[in-house]
Protein backbone atom coordinates (compact mmCIF):
# COMPACT_ATOMS: atom_id res chain seq x y z
CA UNK A 1 0.00 0.00 0.00
CA UNK A 2 1.19 3.49 -0.79
CA UNK A 3 -0.57 6.74 0.08
CA UNK A 4 1.09 10.11 0.42
CA UNK A 5 -0.33 13.61 0.61
CA UNK A 6 -1.35 16.66 2.56
CA UNK A 7 -4.62 16.60 4.46
CA UNK A 8 -6.59 19.26 6.34
CA UNK A 9 -8.02 18.39 9.74
CA UNK A 10 -11.71 19.21 9.40
CA UNK A 11 -12.90 17.83 12.73
CA UNK A 12 -11.53 16.61 16.07
CA UNK A 13 -13.99 14.49 18.07
CA UNK A 14 -13.68 13.13 21.58
CA UNK A 15 -13.97 9.35 21.92
CA UNK A 16 -15.01 7.11 24.80
CA UNK A 17 -11.32 6.48 25.51
CA UNK A 18 -9.45 8.92 27.77
CA UNK A 19 -6.79 10.85 25.87
CA UNK A 20 -7.86 9.52 22.45
CA UNK A 21 -9.49 11.78 19.86
CA UNK A 22 -10.76 11.02 16.36
CA UNK A 23 -9.12 13.20 13.72
CA UNK A 24 -11.12 13.60 10.51
CA UNK A 25 -9.06 14.81 7.55
CA UNK A 26 -9.68 15.60 3.89
CA UNK A 27 -7.24 15.72 1.01
CA UNK A 28 -7.47 17.48 -2.33
CA UNK A 29 -7.54 14.14 -4.18
CA UNK A 30 -10.96 13.19 -2.75
CA UNK A 31 -9.47 10.82 -0.17
CA UNK A 32 -10.56 11.34 3.43
CA UNK A 33 -9.07 9.85 6.57
CA UNK A 34 -10.26 9.28 10.11
CA UNK A 35 -7.70 8.38 12.75
CA UNK A 36 -8.13 7.49 16.40
CA UNK A 37 -5.23 9.51 17.78
CA UNK A 38 -3.74 9.16 21.30
CA UNK A 39 -2.90 12.85 21.69
CA UNK A 40 -1.92 12.64 25.37
CA UNK A 41 0.42 9.68 24.88
CA UNK A 42 2.07 11.04 21.72
CA UNK A 43 2.47 14.64 22.84
CA UNK A 44 1.92 16.15 19.38
CA UNK A 45 -1.19 18.32 19.45
CA UNK A 46 -3.12 18.20 16.17
CA UNK A 47 -6.05 20.61 16.01
CA UNK A 48 -8.96 21.34 13.70
CA UNK A 49 -7.72 23.49 10.82
CA UNK A 50 -4.18 22.07 10.91
CA UNK A 51 -2.58 20.71 7.76
CA UNK A 52 -0.94 17.31 8.13
CA UNK A 53 1.39 15.55 5.69
CA UNK A 54 0.71 11.81 5.78
CA UNK A 55 2.63 8.91 4.31
CA UNK A 56 1.44 5.30 4.47
CA UNK A 57 3.82 2.72 3.07
CA UNK A 58 4.76 -0.95 3.32
CA UNK A 59 8.37 0.10 3.82
CA UNK A 60 9.73 1.55 7.06
CA UNK A 61 11.31 4.98 6.68
CA UNK A 62 14.90 4.63 7.94
CA UNK A 63 14.88 8.36 8.84
CA UNK A 64 11.46 8.38 10.53
CA UNK A 65 12.71 10.30 13.58
CA UNK A 66 13.76 13.20 11.35
CA UNK A 67 10.93 13.05 8.81
CA UNK A 68 7.82 12.61 10.98
CA UNK A 69 6.29 14.11 14.14
CA UNK A 70 4.40 10.84 14.71
CA UNK A 71 5.36 7.44 13.29
CA UNK A 72 3.30 4.27 13.82
CA UNK A 73 2.83 0.86 12.28
CA UNK A 74 -0.32 -1.10 11.72
CA UNK A 75 -2.05 -3.90 9.85
CA UNK A 76 -4.68 -3.55 7.12
CA UNK A 77 -7.68 -5.56 8.35
CA UNK A 78 -10.48 -4.54 5.97
CA UNK A 79 -10.65 -3.60 2.29
CA UNK A 80 -13.96 -3.05 0.50
CA UNK A 81 -16.34 -0.50 -1.01
CA UNK A 82 -13.49 2.06 -1.43
CA UNK A 83 -12.75 1.84 2.32
CA UNK A 84 -9.52 0.62 3.90
CA UNK A 85 -9.30 0.02 7.66
CA UNK A 86 -5.98 -0.20 9.48
CA UNK A 87 -5.46 -1.33 13.07
CA UNK A 88 -2.66 0.59 14.80
CA UNK A 89 -2.14 -1.14 18.12
CA UNK A 90 -5.90 -1.25 18.65
CA UNK A 91 -6.53 2.25 17.32
CA UNK A 92 -8.33 2.48 13.97
CA UNK A 93 -7.57 4.44 10.82
CA UNK A 94 -10.23 4.62 8.09
CA UNK A 95 -9.29 5.63 4.57
CA UNK A 96 -12.22 6.53 2.31
CA UNK A 97 -12.14 6.65 -1.50
CA UNK A 98 -8.80 4.80 -1.72
CA UNK A 99 -8.74 2.99 -5.05
CA UNK A 100 -5.15 1.72 -5.31
CA UNK A 101 -3.84 -1.76 -4.60
CA UNK A 102 -4.05 -2.90 -0.97
CA UNK A 103 -4.60 -6.29 0.67
CA UNK A 104 -5.83 -7.47 4.06
CA UNK A 105 -2.88 -8.46 6.23
CA UNK A 106 -0.42 -5.92 4.84
CA UNK A 107 1.85 -4.31 7.42
CA UNK A 108 2.03 -0.56 6.93
CA UNK A 109 4.02 2.32 8.39
CA UNK A 110 2.23 5.61 8.95
CA UNK A 111 4.01 8.94 9.25
CA UNK A 112 2.35 12.24 10.22
CA UNK A 113 3.93 15.69 10.16
CA UNK A 114 2.08 18.87 11.09
CA UNK A 115 2.76 21.43 8.36
CA UNK A 116 3.49 24.85 9.80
Amino acid sequence: MQLSGDFRVVNVKETDYKGVVRLEMEGSSGISLALEYPKNAVGVDIKQGDNVRINISNEKDPNYTLNWDVYMNGIVYYVGENIVKISIGGLIMDINNFKNNVKVGEKVYIGLRVIK
